[in-house]
């Protein structure tokens, strides 16, 4: 599987999104039916789904991946942890913050009966699950399941990917909390680390938006819009034109109103709008959100 996973990233780095699904399907095809690897092989292409907001596929992907690990009888397992972690993820993207919450606990004690606390999964899902407690507004228990992970990762050492994702979580909790110092504080280690990286890493962007979030409440407007601005093209690098890059271009979009580029502005949250209303659909919260936002504007 090194193998794989060495072409893939190479394929990521490219910026080919046709070329990594290609790619990935072929490999699902060379593989024997009801295999783990066939499992780990779908739940590479739902993460790619995932990533390029193709949802649907998504989902079907996760489940099939599931549904692998289900028949084997190894539910008890890492490997099927880590796809339903996944799969939370997903509904966390998708704005279903309880069902992920649901899913993320039971990964975390999927993972913990597995006797996995020190792994890579176990921490992303004490991050992730983290991120679905502040999506519903829970300050508190977002802020202790970063700095558990966090904690965790200092100990063991190594793994900056996931020490600066952690960062960035808490960088974005203390935002929620008004304590713009010590988000301050957090976000500029991570940014250290991402710099540090020899390659572009796909959760750099989330902390370029984090520091231009920042910049922009401490009335810096031109600063949010450099930190938006290369946020949006490292996400469009790695996944294309998904809804992160749609919420980008709104964040840019609030930026330029603050510029008096009004014209700026209108071109940026009418892209936004198009690519949320093709990825959820009209009737979708965020779309009626932005689409009102728009019409304010005109």
């Amino acid at each position: 599987m090194q193998e794989f996973f060495d072409e893939l990233d190479e394929l990521y780095g490219n910026g080919d999104l046709g070329a990594v699904e290609a790619f990935i399907q072929k490999s699902i095809g060379e593989t024997a039916a009801g295999s783990v690897q066939r499992a780990g092989l779908y739940n590479e292409l739902a993460g790619f789904y995932r990533g390029v907001s193709r949802f649907t596929e998504s989902e079907d992907a996760f489940t099939e991946a599931l549904d692998i690990f289900t028949e084997a009888g190894m539910v008890a397992t890492p490997g099927y942890a880590t796809v339903l972690l996944n799969l939370a993820g997903l509904f966390r993207i998708k704005g279903e913050a309880d069902r992920a919450v649901e899913l993320f606990i039971n990964a975390v004690d999927n993972l913990e009966c597995a006797g996995e606390q020190g792994s890579y999964a176990y921490v992303s899902a004490l991050n992730n699950l983290a991120l679905a407690y502040l999506d519903k507004g829970e300050h508190a228990l977002a802020f202790e399941y970063t700095n558990r992970a966090l904690t965790s990762l200092r100990e063991a050492g190594g793994n900056e990917h996931e020490i600066a994702a952690s960062l960035n979580n808490l960088a974005a909790i203390k935002m929620k909390q008004n304590e713009d110092e010590q988000a301050e504080k957090y976000i500029t280690e991570a940014l250290a680390i991402y710099s540090a990286m020899p390659e572009p890493d796909v959760h750099h962007a989330a902390a370029l938006a984090t520091k231009a979030q920042l910049c922009s409440r401490r009335g810096d407007p031109t600063g949010a819009l450099d930190g938006f601005r290369s946020a949006l093209g490292l996400t469009k690098h790695f996944f294309g034109e998904n809804i992160e890059y749609a919420m980008c271009k709104l964040n840019i979009a609030d930026v330029c109103e603050i510029l008096n580029d009004a014209a700026a502005a209108d071109a940026e949250r009418t892209e936004a709008v198009q690519i949320l209303e093709r990825i959820l659909g009209g009737d979708h919260q965020k779309v009626k959100d932005a689409r009102a936002s728009l019409n304010r504007q005109q």
